[in-house]
């Protein structure tokens, strides 16, 4: 990473001449209740998990789907409930590498950004090409089937490529001009997800005639086994990740309690979608066609209901998904990066914010610009492709791990005060850790799963061990680099007693909006 703050005074801000402030730079606090839920749903990209992931779940779990997505729902509340109270506490773009830092130890708290940054790098890297091909296919069930003699609905990868590119500078630039115009934009196009995915899944409930609904889709005893249960949980909670994006813009929000309201709205919006298309997808669908059509369910059945238009519109909203979903993540993690380089762990250009538009531009450029790098890559190289495919398959070992640790930090954080408060004990301490301790068995779950269903290691993106060693790699490679940012950098991070640099937003905060952009 380019640039080395001083060790004692992380710097992020710019001047008007360009160079660096020695003052932290305010982010602009903008955002509302709505914009944290729109910024969160983005994220989560219901849509696109609905209309490409339901058929991975049918595959394992049969027509215990609903009651997957519902059990997987509870250890996740329990999270939210633990990332709650401790942006009550310290209100921090950094969210987990902040709070884990300072309750567990700065070398885990580290690991929680490393891994943070990393998997989210590499997801862009994934979404970059496949955002072009969705494009490439959206066009082609309008009617454009053939551009300069290619056909769109097979094009080549490096089309693909190139289309996604040329997205993806527009998302990085309308990230940079502001986060409240992000979340406009992104309120667009989830509103048109939403009412296509609604009416989409509203006619497959009505008219569907595959099953009859039954009450027992929803109870742990439709599955048919303990293992069958623990692999539905673990791809329903999956599918729930990204809900924490509403505390990543929590410097930005106009009031304090902005980020657990937005995070709690977009949990329950969700898992009623989530539900709801759960349902119509068994009542539309038999077992044999859910799971051969799984990863084109939703343009299937928008086929379905209304042929060749019902396709094309579906497959139009699945694009908006990803759309969505790439700028929300590339605004997190810009938000991330800015907060490890006002601690010193990254150089100080992923601190700087613009001095007009008060983003921080650099971070977003730079991500932007190591996700298409990686996407380009990959096209000419089939390993690289491989382990991309391989980290986005499995995150879900990465996502229990740091969930974990955010409940250990809520529980250690809280524990002194909770001694004296039965209520709080419970609030902070026991449900967190209990919450934690399920996601943590889901993930060393995984790990075996996914481990013994391979008999020896190949390099290939569908291998259970190569899978397995892929958050392993991440990982150790994240030890050399906190090395190298507290011993050659001196990170103040590292430093238990360093002075603490939050954004707590008091309750009743009178939102600043430069140039008098409104919030949502």
């Amino acid at each position: 990473m380019p640039g080395h703050p001083p060790p004692s005074s992380p710097v992020s801000g710019t001047t008007a001449s360009g160079t660096l402030s020695q003052t932290p730079a305010e982010l602009p606090r903008v955002l509302g209740v709505l914009d944290g839920v729109v910024l969160s749903l983005s994220n989560i990209s219901p849509t696109f998990s609905i209309g490409v992931g339901l058929g991975i779940i049918g595959a394992s779990v049969g027509v215990g789907i609903p009651a997957a997505f519902l059990l997987g729902l509870l250890p996740i509340l329990g999270i939210a409930l633990a990332y709650t109270k401790l942006n009550q506490r310290e209100a921090n773009c950094g969210t987990a590498y902040v709070w884990v830092g300072k309750a567990v130890g700065p070398m885990p708290g580290y690991m929680i950004g490393w891994v943070t940054v990393v998997t989210q790098v590499l997801f862009l890297s994934y979404a970059i090409p496949l955002m072009g091909q969705y494009t490439l296919l959206a066009a082609d069930s309008m009617g454009l089937h053939r551009v300069a003699g290619v056909s769109l609905a097979e094009a080549p990868a490096s089309a693909s490529i190139a289309v996604g590119l040329v997205l993806t500078v527009g998302l990085t630039a309308l990230a940079i001009l502001g986060v409240d115009v992000a979340a406009r934009f992104q309120l667009v196009l989830i509103s048109l997800e939403f009412v296509v995915l609604l009416a989409v899944c509203m006619w497959a409930v009505v008219a569907g005639r595959a099953a009859d609904f039954d009450l027992s889709w929803f109870s742990p005893t439709v599955f048919s086994s303990p293992s069958v249960m623990a692999t539905g949980i673990l791809l329903a909670v999956f599918m729930y990740w990204g809900w924490e994006t509403a505390f990543s813009v929590t410097e930005e929000n106009a009031d304090a309690r902005t980020s657990a309201r937005a995070g709690m709205w977009s949990l329950a919006a969700v898992a009623g979608l989530f539900l709801l298309a759960a349902v119509a997808f068994q009542r539309a669908l038999t077992p044999e066609e859910l799971v051969t059509n799984g990863e084109r369910g939703l343009p299937y059945i928008g086929e379905m209901a209304a042929g060749g238009t019902g396709r094309a519109v579906t497959t139009v909203v699945l694009l908006c998904s990803i759309i969505a979903c790439v700028q929300s993540v590339l605004i997190g993690s810009a938000r991330q990066t800015l907060a490890m380089s006002r601690d010193g762990v990254l150089g100080a250009g992923w601190a700087a914010v613009h001095t007009r538009r008060r983003t921080p531009h650099l971070s977003t450029l730079r991500i932007a610009a190591l996700s298409a790098v990686l996407a380009l890559l990959s096209a000419g190289l089939g390993s690289l492709q491989d382990i991309i495919v391989g980290s986005v398959t499995s995150v879900g070992i990465l996502i229990s791990l740091y969930y974990a640790f955010a409940a250990l930090a809520c529980a250690i954080t809280f524990a002194p005060d909770a001694r004296r408060d039965p209520r709080m004990l419970v609030v902070t301490v026991l449900v967190p850790v209990v919450c934690g301790l399920a996601l943590l068995g889901l993930g060393c779950y995984m790990v075996h799963s996914m481990w013994t269903s391979s008999e020896h290691f190949a390099f290939a993106a569908d291998n259970g061990r190569f899978l397995t060693l892929v958050p392993v790699v991440i990982l150790v490679t994240g030890v050399p680099a906190a090395l190298w940012a507290k011993y050659g950098r001196r990170a103040t991070y590292f430093h238990r007693d360093r002075p603490s640099a939050p954004r707590p937003c008091p309750p009743s905060a009178t939102p600043h909006r430069p140039h008098d952009r409104p919030a949502l």
